[in-house]
């Protein structure tokens, strides 16, 4: 009897304890710690739309048709069109190319810059898809081009990929699975491949047709300055309600082509120890917005390759490529103690 006590006892004690963490809530913890804010509510919308599509068809409602966007006015298609996902396969290429590319261009330029670039790009694939639709209507008189769609969110990442590669050294290579690309045609065999797959879709190839004017800066005259983008994040400019928020990276904070250097080691939004760890940290708002000048870019090399790590020496302009192990585990280390820096005057600030 004695025996039997104790072992009630020590059920009732381990089972006191604390309880085991849930882990789709641990998972959604860490996203939403480790996404930049603008890349993390484009996922959570398609993501939405996904599962939209078990009720009510958002290609329908949301996607860029010349019928309903011209004739009807619906106007917002314009700018709601890369939010929609109707399929789990579409849900999945979304994350796996906008978690590799999304990511890497938010940290490097700042969440105002990339959220611009994002619908700049949007709203000008989308009236170049409503111009060429018809012109081609008006040429042929076949009504199926006032049907055509303009949807998903890899119209867009492709022009953002054309626009890494425009600006990156002529000369640089990218890795498509074991083929090494020149950079400067690598959105267009990309865009060839899911021709292959998918089928021809206009709005994809006037996507990398942007992202290349964007590129080689034919599209600077609607270029917002980062002198701009910092009054926004001002405590009286419009962006001050998204400041504080989990995620958000400033202007000030952006690591220009460095984020595509500190993150060579892991995932998404990585920043690398003195340790040598690869794995993700949180992204968290700067102190102030006016504290630094750097100017954030695009990164002046390959960047990243599908299939492929990502491009070494990926470093601001001007500098030097670490040459040795020893070299770049010194720049990390640099790298995470400005940003414990920049941490601590946050936490003082408030």
């Amino acid at each position: 009897m004695p025996a039997n006590i104790n072992d009630i006892n020590s059920a009732s004690s381990s089972s006191s304890g604390p309880p085991d963490a849930n882990p789709v809530l641990t998972a959604y913890e860490s996203y939403v710690r480790d996404t930049p804010l603008v890349t993390r509510y484009v996922l959570n919308a398609v993501v939405i739309s996904y599962f939209m599509s078990f009720f009510v068809d958002p290609t329908f409602a949301l996607a860029n048709i010349p019928y309903f966007t011209l004739f009807r006015f619906q106007l917002y298609r314009v700018i709601t069109s890369p939010l929609v996902c109707s399929s789990i396969l579409n849900l999945f290429f979304a994350f796996m190319g906008f978690m590799n590319n999304g990511v890497k261009l938010e940290q490097s330029m700042g969440s105002a810059l990339f959220g611009v670039l994002f619908f700049k790009l949007t709203i000008f694939t989308n009236l170049l898809f409503l111009v060429v639709s018809m012109l081609l209507y008006g040429l042929t008189n076949n009504d199926g081009y006032l049907a055509g769609v303009s949807v998903g969110v890899w119209t867009v990442l492709l022009s953002i990929i054309a626009t890494e590669c425009a600006q990156a050294p002529p000369n640089s290579k990218r890795k498509l699975f074991f083929l090494e690309i020149p950079v400067l045609y690598y959105p267009l065999v990309l865009l060839a491949l899911f021709s292959l797959f998918a089928g021809f879709r206009l709005a994809y190839c006037l996507g990398v047709a942007v992202g290349y004017l964007q590129g080689f800066g034919k599209l600077d005259r609607w270029k917002v300055k980062v002198e701009t983008a910092r009054k926004w994040e001002s405590e009286r400019g419009c962006l001050r309600g998204f400041y504080s928020r989990a995620g958000y990276i400033s202007v000030s904070s952006a690591s220009g082509p460095n984020a595509w250097a500190e993150g060579s080691g892991g995932g998404g939004n990585n920043e690398s120890s003195s340790g040598g760890g690869g794995g993700p940290v949180a992204v968290r708002a700067p102190s102030d917005p006016g504290a630094s000048s750097s100017t954030p870019s695009f990164p002046s090399s390959g960047g990243q390759s599908l299939g492929g790590g990502s491009k070494r020496g990926l470093l601001s302009r001007g500098s030097k490529s670490p040459k040795t192990k020893e070299e770049r585990a010194a720049l990390l280390e640099r790298a995470a103690e400005r940003r414990r820096q920049q941490r601590d005057e946050g936490d003082s600030a408030v």
